[in-house]
């Protein structure tokens, strides 16, 4: 049972981040109601791909994520020290929206949380291999 939540929470985390990666990439800054210029939006583009290609690796692990620690552990410290920056802009410029919570709880405490889950349920698929 541990396992099927573990799956259904990294689904679930993978859906945010190819939800928000993709909008990202085919709105451009223009998502985040952000100044459109060429150099910025490029490179929120380009950020946007990098989340919907962790949103794809987190799907990839789903089918055997016992076995895909490093993996997980990979993605997990990507998008953590991602969320301490983006905490670190938070404290520059107040924006508290939803869509900013939403994403430091995501960032700061989901994810480490699947991250543990994810250790949690290889120690158990390794004491019960035969």
């Amino acid at each position: 049972m541990e396992r099927i939540c573990l799956q259904l929470a990294v689904a679930f985390s993978a859906a945010v981040l190819l939800g928000v990666g993709l909008s990202g990439v085919l709105l451009g800054v223009k998502f985040l109601h952000g100044t459109n210029t060429a150099a910025v939006d490029n490179y929120f583009r380009f950020l946007s791909a990098m989340a919907a290609g962790m949103g794809v690796m987190y799907l990839m692990t789903i089918p055997h994520i016992e076995l895909h620690g490093e993996r997980m552990g990979t993605l997990s410290f990507l998008i953590f020290v991602g969320g301490l920056a983006h905490l670190y802009g938070f404290t520059l410029r107040p924006t508290p929206t939803i869509g900013t919570l939403s994403a430091l709880f995501m960032e700061l405490f989901f994810v480490p949380l699947l991250w543990l889950g994810q250790r949690h349920v290889a120690r158990k698929a390794l004491r019960n291999a035969p």
